[in-house]
C-alpha cells in the first residue's frame, strides 16, 4: 500500500468556500454574477458558470445597466476601493465576499496613510488584491516590492507601516521588513499574510520532507499555490499540476510515499481525482496521512474512504 501525506489545511479556507457557496446560494432563484473572478482556479469557476453564475472578467468595466435584477458577488481578494463606492451608488444587490484578511489589509492601509505614513506592500503589483489594497491608500508614497531587494528603491522617509500580500511566505516577508527598517525613522509592520497560508507552508515543507516526490495541485494564476511549489521543490522533486490528467506514470513509478500539496483556491473533487489517479497508475491502493493541525479558518476538508 502507497502512502499519501496531505495537509490538514490543502484545498479551500473558509472564504473561497463562503464566496462559492453563496454564489450556487443565489444561482438557485436568483441571477447572479461574481465580480472578478471569485478564486485562481479555471475548474472551479467553470463548475459555477455550469450552475448559472455569471462571471464579469474585468471588474473595471462593468456597467450597472446592464445588471438589472442581477444580484453581484465580490469576489475574495477584493475591488478596488472606488468600485465599493459604485456598487453602493448603483443600487444593485451584492455580496461582499472579500476575504476578512484583505480586508484587514485594506483598513490598516486607509488608517495609516491618512495618518501620514508612507505605505510599503510586500506583492505582486499586478494581483488583483494587491490592486486593490494600494486603491485605500491615501498617500501617494505608496511602493509595492516583489521581493527584499527591491526596497533599496524606496526612498528614505520618516515614517511607514509595512503590510504583505496574504498569499506571501511569511520568510520573505520578514526579509522585506529587515530592509525596510533601513529606510525610515519609525516603521510599523503588520503581518497581514493569512494564517491559513502560513499553516499550509508549514505543512508543505513537512510533507516534502517526508515524501519521495510532491503534486502540488492548485490553478496556474494562483499565488498562494506557486508558494507552496516553492517550499516542496527546494526540498524534494515536485510537479505543480491543475488536474490529475497531467500527472505522468514516470513521476511517481518509484514512488512509494507521495505527497499532495493543495492551494486555498483547489477544490476537493480536484483533490480526490488526483489520489485516484495516483492509486490508478501505482495500482494499488492508499494510505491516506493527514499531517499538521487544521486552522480555524480553514474549511471542513473532505474524507477520502
Amino acid at each position: 500500500m502507497i502512502k499519501i501525506f496531505i495537509g490538514e489545511n490543502s484545498g479551500f479556507c473558509f472564504g473561497v468556500k463562503r464566496a462559492i457557496d453563496k454564489a450556487e446560494e443565489i444561482a438557485k432563484h436568483s441571477k447572479v454574477a461574481t465580480l472578478g473572478y471569485v478564486i485562481h482556479n479555471p475548474q472551479a469557476i467553470e463548475r459555477l458558470k455550469r450552475k448559472g453564475v455569471q462571471i464579469i472578467e474585468d471588474p473595471n468595466n462593468f456597467r450597472s445597466t446592464d445588471l438589472n435584477g442581477t444580484e453581484l458577488v465580490i469576489r475574495t481578494h477584493g475591488v478596488r476601493k472606488e468600485m465599493y463606492e459604485q456598487l453602493k451608488r448603483s443600487g444593485l444587490k451584492f455580496f461582499d465576499a472579500t476575504c476578512p484578511f484583505v480586508i484587514r489589509s485594506q483598513r490598516i492601509v486607509e488608517k495609516f496613510s491618512s495618518l501620514g505614513y508612507s505605505v510599503v506592500i510586500f506583492g505582486d503589483p499586478n494581483h488583483p488584491e494587491v490592486v486593490g489594497v494600494v486603491s485605500f491608500s491615501k498617500s501617494k508614497n505608496i511602493f509595492v516590492v516583489r521581493k527584499p531587494e527591491e526596497v533599496d528603491n524606496i526612498p528614505f522617509t520618516r515614517k511607514v507601516i509595512v503590510v504583505s500580500q496574504t498569499t506571501q511566505k511569511l520568510d520573505d516577508f520578514t526579509e522585506v521588513v529587515k530592509k525596510v527598517l533601513q529606510k525610515a525613522f519609525e516603521v510599523r509592520v503588520f503581518n497581514t499574510v493569512c494564517e491559513v497560508t502560513v499553516e499550509a507552508q508549514r505543512e508543505a515543507k513537512e510533507i516534502a520532507e517526508l515524501s519521495d516526490v510532491v503534486m502540488v495541485v492548485g490553478g496556474k494564476m494562483s499565488s498562494n499555490t506557486d508558494k507552496l511549489y516553492k517550499v516542496c521543490k527546494d526540498l524534494v522533486k515536485s510537479y505543480k499540476i491543475e488536474t490529475a490528467d497531467e500527472i505522468q506514470q514516470e513521476w511517481i513509478q518509484k514512488a512509494e510515499k507521495i505527497g499532495i500539496v493543495a492551494g486555498t483556491s483547489t477544490p476537493d473533487f480536484i483533490i480526490k481525482d488526483v489520489i485516484r489517479k495516483i492509486e490508478e497508475i501505482k495500482r494499488d491502493s492508499a494510505e491516506i496521512i493527514r499531517i499538521g493541525r487544521k486552522n480555524r479558518f480553514s474549511a471542513e476538508h473532505f474524507e477520502w474512504e
